[in-house]
């Protein structure tokens, strides 16, 4: 995976958080920082102390950023660390804003991990990479500890349509497991490619569960599922969350739907013709259990990018029931059956009519971008 600068950063900080939980298990307190409301992990120590504890293994570092709505963005860079013959896994997390201009209206904001806030309050910003607040805690390792980090800023930010946003928020899960760290190298999965055209020439969704359901023997045709299966409602008065906004089968005035609608598709497909399979909305999982799952034959219906070349953009706004849909050019869905970690690639089955190889950091970002939204069934 990626390794980024700002994680070595926070690595080599973290180092000395670890040694203190590691010095003070029995007597750990938390004090609290300038603006916060509650208290980041920070015990008390000498050097002696620092220098005779066991130093962490570096388990698993990355990144979670918020969708991407505007040039302003929040992103979490997290780490999560082990140290040998300990039951303990020790997080650190730390929350920047990313933005190309001046920020005077942000206001406060809070870090989660796994449910555990802390709030902060945030001043004038100015260019990129603003660290808003750093955060570490401990916990009992229980063998497939699902972690997750939930960051929110309350600000005012705009689209490129120049919708308002009413604060960021960036969201996301991480498995800290031995199986998960030990998975193999590279994996592809042989899967049927079907194209949405000619019938479908707006259904990426509803074609790419066409794929995963063949791939699980089930023999279903692409309109079948669309016509029977997949919710839809008119293009400008439906949140895509809840159902295709128009029908698959229009070239133009239909813009899809999110994975909530397409686990209800498979879902109601499986529960009416059988099956033991189950749809899953894994969104917000990190990519690296999205890899685990494909390296044990598990396609994974992911939202990306039709261009990848290109960053996905707000291109409308809708508000429903007084709750703004953010439609999005360059956005396709695609199901990744295929990942070489020594050559950084993912292979993507398109319904657009190809499987392809792409740069796995490329990927990486593009799925970000786009909301770090995916399906899994099995």
């Amino acid at each position: 995976m990626k390794k980024y600068l700002s994680c070595i950063i926070l690595i080599v900080l973290c180092i000395v958080c670890v040694a203190v939980f590691y010095v003070n298990a029995n007597d750990f307190e938390s004090s609290t920082p300038e603006g916060s409301t509650q208290g980041s992990s920070n015990g008390s120590y000498d050097d002696d102390n620092v220098n005779n504890a066991p130093l962490p293994t570096i388990d698993k570092t990355g990144t979670i950023t918020s969708e991407r709505l505007s040039d302003t963005n929040l992103r979490i860079e997290w780490a999560i660390f082990k140290l040998e013959n300990d039951s303990k896994l020790y997080l650190s997390a730390e929350v920047y804003l990313d933005t190309p201009e001046q920020i005077t209206n942000a206001g406060s904001g809070y870090i989660s991990v796994n449910g555990v806030k802390e709030a902060f309050f945030t001043k004038t910003m100015i260019g990129t990479s603003n660290l808003l607040t750093s955060y570490s805690t401990v916990i009992e390792a229980k063998g497939n500890d699902v972690i997750s980090f939930d960051a929110y800023l309350d600000i005012t930010s705009y689209t490129q349509t120049g919708d308002k946003i009413n604060g960021l928020h960036a969201i996301g899960t991480v498995l800290a497991s031995e199986e998960y760290m030990k998975m193999a190298s590279n994996a592809s999965i042989d899967l049927e490619l079907i194209s949405k055209f000619p019938e479908l020439p707006s259904g990426d969704e509803i074609t790419a569960l066409c794929m995963v359901l063949n791939y699980l023997k089930h023999d279903v045709d692409k309109c079948d599922l669309s016509d029977l299966y997949l919710s839809k409602g008119p293009a400008h008065y439906t949140d895509i969350f809840e159902a295709n906004a128009g029908n698959p089968k229009d070239t133009y005035n239909s813009y899809g739907c999110m994975p909530p609608v397409i686990v209800n598709a498979a879902n109601k497909y499986i529960g009416i013709n059988g099956g033991s399979f189950l749809a899953t909305d894994v969104s917000g999982y990190n990519v690296d259990m999205l890899y685990y799952e494909v390296s044990q034959g598990n396609p994974v219906i992911v939202w990306a990018c039709e261009e990848f070349d290109s960053t996905p953009s707000v291109f409308r706004t809708l508000i429903i029931d007084g709750k703004a849909t953010y439609l999005k050019s360059n956005v396709n869905t695609l199901v990744l059956i295929g990942y070489d970690l020594e050559k950084g690639t993912v292979t993507l089955a398109n319904p657009s009519g190809n499987i392809f190889d792409i740069d796995m950091e490329l990927f990486e970002k593009r799925f970000s971008e786009v909301g770090s939204y995916a399906v899994l069934i099995k």
